[in-house]
């Protein structure tokens, strides 16, 4: 399996405990409704010497608080799903290890003990020849992780996913 999949992976050996889900909408769309409201309240100033920094500033919030609340929106309906604990309800903090390949031994023995802590005190490097990608839950102690190394221009995984409850 490559690093691509690890999220199906996740999906297919957690039994509908770990499942994917897209996050709500309902922040997006209300800084949308603040940003048209702010272009809005730029119309009702009145042009004059006065005002003209304070409607360009609201030109520049508004604007941006509209394209930034679009784009927010679109990710959130058609991008792809994060991995959401059933249990717990709450989606999985994501986090990615890099290690060198001299640590190979202590990061096997940590991800198959699925120990987050042991893995989190091992030296991390800027150059990630061993990968290990780890979601946790913030409510509970699960954890999934699996360690991947970067051999022939991809990663390939060497260890299996590992869960623990």
């Amino acid at each position: 399996m490559d690093i691509k999949n690890f999220n199906e992976a996740l999906y297919a050996s957690s039994n509908g405990v770990v499942v994917e889900r897209r996050r709500n909408t309902v922040v997006p769309v209300l800084a949308l409704l603040v940003g048209v409201a702010i272009l809005v309240a730029n119309y009702f100033i009145e042009n004059g010497s006065d005002a003209n920094n304070l409607k360009s500033a609201l030109v520049l919030v508004g604007g941006a608080t509209t394209l930034v609340s679009v784009a927010l929106c679109g990710v959130r309906i058609f991008g792809a799903g994060e991995p959401y604990h059933t249990v717990d309800k709450c989606f999985l903090v994501r986090k990615q290890y890099s290690f060198e390949r001299t640590q190979h031994d202590s990061v096997i023995k940590a991800v198959e003990a699925c120990d987050k802590l042991a893995l989190s005190t091992i030296k991390e490097s800027d150059i990630a020849a061993i990968s290990v990608i780890c979601y946790y839950s913030t409510q509970s102690k699960f954890c999934a992780m699996q360690a991947f190394a970067y051999e022939e221009f991809v990663y390939k995984s060497i260890t299996g996913l590992k869960t623990k409850n």
